[in-house]
């Protein structure tokens, strides 16, 4: 009785380390995909995100949205639309909250087609959801495999490395930094 609990916690803590990975690697696809994006559309590179790291976490809960979703993936169209209603609502509240709570704008999708309060707009959403095809049907399962060999004490402290280090740098950006506002 006592093993099967220990397994099971074993099991849950290795369970929230993969979904701390999969929101990590979400936050830094998305700060590759930004930086790309404005380097091509604007010609510089220029740390976008509210933390000084390279990561941004927007992406990161837009990845953990997607990955709930996994269920569907037998569904491309189904799954394509649903990634761009979890993502667009991720942004929105998001960008929501940034505006009327904290009274910054960190992207500004005004004068864009079909945009809403340029929070969310076309482009933005099906994007999101074309990344998320690429999230399910490549990366994740890829990811998945990868982890699965490492041994779980492994996962486990890189795990807990990447929450400090994140950890700490919300602390300082906190602190320090004057994200990019429109």
């Amino acid at each position: 009785m006592m093993k099967a609990a220990a397994e099971r916690k074993q099991q849950n803590t290795y369970r929230m380390c993969y979904l701390f990975l999969i929101f990590l690697a979400g936050c830094f696809v998305g700060w590759i995909y930004e930086e790309i994006f404005y380097w091509i559309t604007e010609g510089m590179l220029r740390n976008r995100g509210i933390l000084y790291g390279p990561w941004l976490p927007i992406y990161g809960i837009g990845a953990l949205g997607i990955y709930a979703i996994k269920p569907l993936k037998k569904n491309p169209v189904l799954l394509f639309f649903l990634c761009a209603v979890v993502t667009g609502v991720v942004e929105y509240i998001i960008g929501f909250a940034g505006i009327h709570l904290f009274g910054m704008r960190l992207w500004d999708y005004r004068g864009l087609l079909w945009n809403l309060d340029g929070i969310i707009c076309f482009r933005s959403v099906v994007s999101f959801a074309v990344m998320g095809l690429l999230f399910h049907y490549l990366l994740e399962p890829a990811a998945e495999r990868m982890v699965a060999k490492l041994p779980p004490k492994i996962v486990r402290a890189t795990c807990l490395l990447l929450m400090l280090v994140f950890a700490a740098d919300c602390v300082l950006s906190a602190l320090f930094r004057t994200p990019i506002t429109y």
